[in-house]
């Protein structure tokens, strides 16, 4: 059976898809963790994503990345 997102991804029309990802890190090095994870997203997959934003709420260690790819 497939997902809810697969059934809206195999509709031949193109499209933008937006993932959101929330990590509640706890620590600075977690935080730093998901920005270099980012960072490396942005030099080596430019052509993979049209929009990639980073979030940092530093006072709950709480990040929030979202991507947006063109299908």
């Amino acid at each position: 059976m497939k997902s809810m997102v697969d059934e809206l991804n195999s509709v031949p029309v193109k499209k933008s898809v937006v993932t959101s990802i929330e990590y509640d890190c706890k620590h600075a090095d977690k935080e730093d963790e998901v920005f270099d994870t980012v960072r490396d997203i942005v030099a080596n997959h430019q052509e993979d994503f049209s929009k990639i934003t980073y979030d940092l709420d530093p006072m709950n260690h709480k990040v929030k990345v979202e991507v947006s790819e063109h299908k």
